[in-house]
């Protein structure tokens, strides 16, 4: 027997059941354009597929997509859990706010220069007061004519540690050096080997202290490109919010089954979409023989 997990998006419109015209982060309330509800199945597969739900969301979005809010309400708690997101004119994220029902836990916010570069990111914890900060700084490599990104981070006003990261022309990072907080020693090298996929095949750790190398495999970048793809739903059926869920969903996965059980896939991600509002990502997860699938259904608000 199979046992996989599936989580569900769903996008609809506001005068559905759970829909809302507005949403509000802070003091501030905003128009809703969006609704997105997300169910999470755990997917059972033997002689049939059984779908059991086990956790949902939704997120709220406003026309301009510059603002949103991931409502989620855990099926075992009271608590509601708030995640909203602050988007500038560039659509850069600029802010996150996490709340727990109304009361702030914990804010990120994010800035950019001229040339969309991440240059700070601010995270304070609301309750206990810690401050986490990074600054990011840029300048080609002489040498290699790659270009080095340098991180200073903080905590609570203190450096903690320094790191040089190395891209090449086409922005893949190949290698990391960290130092400690005076920015001088070393504390390891890392540096990596890419797959066909894309993916980190091996990281490769360098401890000048020990004089010692360890290298590490990394299992994703070892599948083949094919395991993640971007394909056809396969079904003529065009899903609406009048249609029974999960017997579309298990129609999907059935269709597909061929993908989906490729022997030479032991990790995968597969899109399955219809081309404009609907989309099921079906991918593996770190536990064996557990799978996991999502649903994304959209609509806009009238």
């Amino acid at each position: 027997m199979k046992i996989f997990y599936a989580v569900f998006f769903l996008f609809i419109f506001p005068n559905a059941l759970f829909a809302q015209p507005t949403f509000k982060v802070g003091w501030n309330t905003y128009n809703t354009a969006i609704i997105t509800h997300q169910y999470t199945y755990r997917y059972t597969y033997k002689d049939s597929t059984i779908l059991t739900l086990i956790d949902s969301m939704q997120i709220l979005c406003t026309g301009d997509s510059l603002v949103s809010v991931c409502v989620h309400m855990p099926m075992h708690e009271r608590s509601v859990y708030k995640t909203a997101d602050f988007m500038n004119t560039k659509k850069l994220l600029i802010k996150t706010e996490e709340y727990r029902d109304e009361n702030l836990q914990q804010s990120k916010e994010w800035s950019y220069d001229d040339k969309n570069r991440k240059i700070s990111q601010v995270e304070e914890n609301k309750s206990n007061g810690n401050v986490y900060k990074k600054y990011y700084e840029y300048a080609p490599d002489k040498k290699t004519g790659d270009f080095i990104v340098t991180e200073s981070a903080y905590y609570n006003g203190k450096v903690e540690f320094y790191t040089k990261s190395y891209y090449d022309k086409s922005s893949v990072k190949y290698k990391e050096v960290r130092l400690n907080d005076n920015n001088k020693d070393v504390i390891h090298i890392e540096t990596y080997t890419y797959g066909e996929n894309g993916k980190v095949r091996e990281r490769s750790v360098f401890f000048p202290e020990f004089k010692v190398t360890k290298n590490f495999e990394e299992k994703e970048g070892m599948v083949p490109a094919k395991c993640y793809r971007k394909l056809p739903m396969g079904v003529i059926e065009k899903p609406t919010m009048s249609i029974a869920r999960i017997p579309f969903i298990k129609k999907v996965l059935i269709k597909n089954q061929a993908t989906i059980y490729d022997k030479d896939c032991d990790e995968f991600e597969y899109k399955f979409t219809n081309g404009t509002n609907c989309e099921i990502i079906v991918s593996t997860t770190k536990t064996p023989n557990v799978w996991q699938v999502v649903y994304k259904f959209k609509e806009v608000a009238k």
